[in-house]
């Protein structure tokens, strides 16, 4: 037998490999573990003989994978059907987007369909004649895993990217005698089809209660007062029409006394000058108070309530823009809430609390972020497609790395 040189393990791992499958396979697992490390000299975690005892199973699972190298899985049906199992592939998704590299690598047992969480890597049909298993698994431990097969993604959600604009609400600006006055309107060249008839039905009926809370808002209702160009407008009316109405007590004054003064004539120009510029800073004042206070907060109020009582339903998000546009965007935020709870548990033990903080930490992000994923340009890019974010951006548990770990 040709010599085989021993693999380095790297700083901080002290297994090459740990072995993911279920009990009803460990007659091929067994075997398989004998022979990498016998013949390859790999060294493998083999969970029957390696996990700490009075340790609990997922932390034993937690601290093996982080030791590891690399995730062997063995896929059969009995495989996808283990909790535990399912469990092992999350935890190599966390510890693959830890380190930003691929650490799993999934040999298929069996003729059937890969889980779909490891859809999108590449994998060693065990099935196939001829294929040598261990050697395939020491191959990717010494040359690693090729770039197409780096990170897996989620399937997406109905075929629609997490980030694509589904519906937009655009306003439109007329005049009424003078007045500026705005109505919000969706912009049907921008509208999405969605697959799933009956959710493409409640997001309907969910815009048409939004579009009547948003026209009936204060901005839109008083938007007058928010308006640059009807502020600009009323300021030339100001400037222009006021001084003759300050004119007319001092004409009056004259005509009573019948004389004109030196003083007269100074309080008239004092007058014609000051009375317009007082009433322009007062006015001013006044609109730029309610503008600073109102400018847009209702929007604000309406669509953060649409979107609280819809996200995890409907699989939306519903923002408003820098331009007081009110967008649609389909975002199943599931997958993260489930990489967040899958991090957590490393800290916390209680399963209802974990769900909790995991939902509260998604809700707060969306909350301090709204503007950029309304905007969605503005948002992190990441050279690895998690969640299936729209145009390569990090998807909301990709941002939520650096609290997790």
């Amino acid at each position: 037998m040709d010599y085989i040189p021993p693999i380095t393990l790297p700083y901080g791992k002290e297994y090459h490999l740990f072995l993911s499958f279920c009990n009803e396979d460990e007659e091929i697992a067994f075997p398989l573990l004998m022979e990498l490390e016998e013949k390859y000299r790999l060294k493998c975690l083999y969970h029957i003989r390696d996990f700490i005892p009075g340790v609990s199973v997922t932390e034993n699972i937690l601290n093996g994978i982080e030791k590891s190298m690399k995730i062997v899985y063995l896929i059969s049906q009995k495989f996808k059907e283990n909790f535990m199992c399912k469990e092992e592939i999350l935890y190599g998704i966390t510890a693959s987007h830890k380190q930003c590299e691929n650490s799993m690598i999934p040999f298929l047992l069996e003729k059937i369909d890969m889980p779909r969480e490891l859809q999108s890597i590449n994998y060693v049909d065990a099935t196939l004649e001829g294929i040598d298993v261990t050697k395939k698994i020491y191959e990717v431990c010494v040359f690693g895993a090729t770039s197409n097969c780096i990170l897996p993604n989620v399937i997406p959600f109905q075929e629609l990217c997490n980030g694509t604009i589904l519906r937009v609400f655009k306003r439109s600006q007329t005049w009424k005698w003078g007045i500026p006055v705005i109505r919000f309107s969706e912009d049907k060249e921008m509208r999405k089809n969605i697959s799933d008839e009956d959710r493409s039905r409640k997001i309907d009926q969910l815009c048409r209660l939004l579009l009547e809370d948003l026209n009936s808002s204060i901005f839109t209702t008083r938007y007058f007062m928010h308006s640059s160009e009807f502020s600009y407008r009323a300021a030339g009316l100001f400037l222009l029409g006021l001084p003759s109405f300050a004119v007319l007590p001092l004409l009056l004054y004259l005509i009573i006394v019948r004389t004109i003064t030196e003083e007269t004539l100074i309080g008239l120009c004092c007058t014609l000058v000051g009375v317009p510029v007082i009433a322009v800073c007062i006015a001013y004042g006044v609109a730029w108070y309610r503008n600073l206070n109102q400018d847009g907060g209702d929007l604000e109020t309406i669509t953060w309530k649409y979107l609280t009582d819809n996200y995890q339903t409907l699989k939306i998000l519903l923002l408003l823009r820098s331009t007081k546009e009110v967008v649609v965007l389909n975002y199943d935020t599931e997958e993260c809430k489930k990489f967040c709870i899958f991090a957590l548990k490393r800290k916390m033990i209680d399963e209802d609390e974990i769900e909790r903080e995991a939902e509260k930490m998604v809700l707060d992000f969306i909350d301090g972020n709204r503007r950029a994923l309304a905007d969605w340009s503005g948002l992190p890019e990441f050279k690895y497609n998690r969640h299936n974010t729209y145009a390569q951006k990090k998807c909301i548990c990709q941002c939520l790395e650096s609290k997790l770990f």
